[in-house]
């Protein structure tokens, strides 16, 4: 895919908005994970798919490289996937990651926004997940959110198609909620992304709060003091649900979970960011459960 994001406005930039993944950002070469311990070995190593089938902005040896080295150093086996989603393909995973998937053949931010998954796709990952497979699904700012409607509307969340701000999320003001997953952990920065609603039967794990709001453009990028503004008090960055025998994790920002750096200045986001030093262990938190390991 061509290089698409090639310049953020400067109105964006004013903002807040920094997790735009264009072709000056690449994966951080010099990661290297703080995990030393492995939960898993190679006899009971849960198979982890990353999407790689839907023009994916965020993949295995790309972008995402960062999020696979964490999860291999706790015992995944991490393989890229390169197929459409079919009942019988996903049987052969425990967890499915889908991280920033786009509409066919897309060149630019230039509305119209399809569809990333076909119906019988989103109907595979719906029976796979209910009868005990785990999804991790992420979808960043515009336009993420809007093309893979399809599959996070199947399980009840509900998107803002827009840009949001950098959050810390903290236990002591309750923005990060206390959850099996977030146990030891005492904040978690996120990098922009979108927000979304959850149903009733989700457990919310990273809460916006009052002043959080979402810059929604006509076309991504594009935006000028008469762009609207929504307020994203009480929406969410990340939650979780149990579906059947299965389970799903929905976050609304992928540089969380990984070290991305800017080649042309040299300056790292992610990971190794400041503030974000408990963001690797949120991670291996969020794996675990859906791993069923807690």
């Amino acid at each position: 895919m061509k290089s698409i994001c090639k310049t953020i406005l400067l109105g964006l930039l004013l903002v807040g908005v920094s997790s735009c993944s264009d072709s000056d950002q690449q994966p951080d070469p010099d990661f290297v994970p703080k995990n030393i311990n492995s939960t898993f070995s190679k006899l009971n190593s849960p198979v982890v798919l990353i999407d790689e089938a839907h023009n994916n902005f965020l993949t295995k040896k790309g972008r995402y490289k960062p999020f696979s080295q964490v999860l291999s150093s706790d015992g995944y086996t991490v393989k890229s996937s390169k197929e459409k989603f079919t009942l019988t393909y996903l049987k052969q995973a425990d967890i499915l990651v889908v991280a920033n998937a786009l509409d066919k053949n897309r060149q630019n931010w230039n509305p119209p926004f399809g569809d990333a998954f076909d119906k019988g796709e989103v109907e595979a990952v719906k029976q796979w997940v209910s009868q005990g497979g785990s999804l991790f699904l992420v979808a960043d700012h515009t336009p993420f959110p809007k093309v893979i409607e399809k599959l996070s509307s199947a399980f009840g969340f509900e998107f803002s198609n827009g840009h949001v701000r950098d959050a810390l999320f903290r236990l002591d003001n309750k923005s990060l909620i206390e959850h099996s997953i977030t146990q030891d952990i005492t904040q978690v920065k996120t990098f922009g992304g979108s927000a979304f609603q959850i149903p009733e039967s989700a457990q919310p794990l990273l809460t916006l709060g009052k002043g959080a709001t979402s810059v929604v453009p006509e076309i991504p990028f594009q935006v000028n003091g008469k762009t609207p503004r929504v307020s994203m008090n009480g929406w969410y960055q990340g939650a979780v649900l149990e579906v059947g025998e299965g389970r799903v994790a929905v976050f609304s920002e992928g540089m969380t979970f990984s070290s991305q750096v800017t080649v042309s200045t040299g300056k790292k986001y992610g990971l190794v960011s400041d503030g974000a030093e408990q963001n690797e262990q949120f991670l291996l938190n969020v794996m675990h459960w859906l791993s069923k390991k807690i």
